[in-house]
């Protein structure tokens, strides 16, 4: 994994002595308290959970120790933090999330033509979308966003919405990103020409137009810099999480041909990752 990698060779360039111990967390859930309790035991200085998985399983049991997360999107809605400026509690990280205006402005500059743009949210979301309907306001984009509860509700509102928008914005939420949901909005996205930003590289392969990611080595480096803070004295609560500092485009020019869609060259030449 690129961002355990990042984090090791981060700790290994400190001077402060570390030794790592590891557990991979099971699918199985009646192992998860066990596994905290495991970690307890060893009386660790700090703890780092890699996902939002893991994280879950050690913030739920575990309060009065350090803990330092990576790769985890989200972290506020997700519950694990109050915002990202302090914690709250024994926590800190290095989170996946790229600033809402970053993402639009980009979705912007990729569909020059973008006057309404349509997002599915659950209520878990509901603070990304205020973001959004400000930042949107700035840069001259209508928000249409259309709420739902269930995976079962995505065909209708992406129907819905597509009668109405220029363009879909993905807001990660696993509520409406399944795997069966996903292959839906893919294929009805490419049918009715709608450009579609997915949340990942792999949305992009499978078909979304494009998207911007992150490098996860490096979010692991940040998440190492941060242990090496909250091993220096640093209260976790007073560490604000960071977010992505490398970010690139990955775009996908046979869909871009699909859906009849021209992307300015100059968006093309500074794309890291293309699909032809």
């Amino acid at each position: 994994m690129k961002a355990e990698e990042g984090f090791k060779k981060e700790i290994r360039k400190s001077e402060i002595e570390t030794i790592l111990i590891e557990y991979e967390a099971s699918n199985e859930s009646r192992e998860e308290g066990e596994i905290a309790q495991k970690i307890r035991d060893l009386k660790p200085d700090l703890i780092v959970t890699i996902g939002s998985r893991s994280t879950a399983i050690v913030s739920q049991e575990i309060k009065d120790i350090p803990i330092v997360f990576c790769t985890v999107l989200n972290p506020v809605s997700s519950g694990f933090v109050q915002n990202m400026r302090f914690s709250g509690n024994n926590m800190t990280g290095a989170s996946l999330d790229i600033p809402v205006r970053i993402q639009l402005e980009k979705f912007k500059l990729v569909v020059p033509q973008l006057r309404r743009l349509g997002v599915l949210f659950t209520p878990d979301s509901k603070q990304v979308i205020t973001e959004a309907r400000r930042v949107c306001q700035n840069i001259g984009i209508e928000l249409v966003p259309e709420l739902i509860y269930s995976e079962k509700e995505v065909p209708g509102a992406v129907e819905a919405l597509a009668q109405e928008v220029d363009g879909l914005w993905a807001v990660a939420d696993t509520i409406i990103f399944t795997p069966q949901s996903t292959q839906y909005l893919l294929l009805h996205t490419l049918r009715n020409g709608l450009p579609f930003m997915g949340l990942s590289s792999s949305f992009v392969k499978a078909g979304a137009l494009f998207t911007l990611a992150c490098d996860h080595k490096d979010v692991g480096r940040q998440a190492g810099e941060l242990a090496l803070r909250v091993l220096s004295g640093e209260k976790p609560s007073q560490v604000p999480i960071t977010i992505p500092r490398m970010i690139y485009l990955c775009l996908n020019l046979r869909t871009a041909e699909q859906i009849d869609l021209e992307i300015p060259d100059k968006i093309v030449s500074v794309a890291k990752e293309v699909f032809k």
